[in-house]
């Protein structure tokens, strides 16, 4: 069985890691007054999601979202976005605005030209969610794979990266 995470002890650790970082507005992509909360809160994360609301999104998606992701988003419900994490402006995105890849905004279609040998089988088109996104420039996703739900993210600057599950990315800023 695998060991439970504590969320609130990991994200508290990640959000103290990245505020440290950060050296001003400059380094969030984010509107002037959640800036100011962000700041005056000192936390990245927003309130914490209700099992209604997962539940929801759920339905709405047709499949039941990994185990990881569900307890982070009964902790937080979305990370708003700041240069370092995890490779640029990215946001992880509230449960509400979680949606089929094939339906959203993101250049999947050129993610796949540009990576498709490094994206191991998974179809990025079909079969993923986005999760989060950043200024166009970067993208993540969730995706079931072969097993356990992974996590692809790109950047276009970076380029591709793939996690084992969507706390082996939150970790890999710690």
């Amino acid at each position: 069985m695998p060991r439970a995470t504590n969320w609130k002890k990991l994200l508290k650790q990640l959000n103290d890691d990245l505020l440290a970082e950060a050296q001003g507005e400059s380094d969030f992509c984010l509107a002037p007054e959640v800036y100011e909360r962000v700041i005056a809160d000192h936390w990245l994360g927003r309130p914490p999601a209700s099992e209604e609301a997962i539940r929801a999104a759920e339905v709405r998606l047709g499949i039941s979202l990994p185990a990881d992701f569900r307890a982070f988003l009964a902790v937080s419900n979305g990370w708003y976005g700041c240069l370092m994490f995890p490779n640029g402006l990215a946001q992880l995105l509230p449960v509400e605005e979680i949606q089929w890849s094939h339906a959203s905004e993101a250049d999947v279609d050129s993610i796949v030209e540009d990576h498709g040998p490094d994206l191991k089988g998974v179809d990025l088109a079909r079969e993923t969610l986005l999760i989060g996104d950043g200024d166009g420039n970067e993208s993540i996703f969730l995706h079931p794979g072969k097993g356990p739900w992974g996590v692809c993210n790109w950047d276009h600057e970076i380029g591709l990266k793939l996690f084992p599950s969507f706390e082996a990315l939150m970790r890999s800023r710690l």
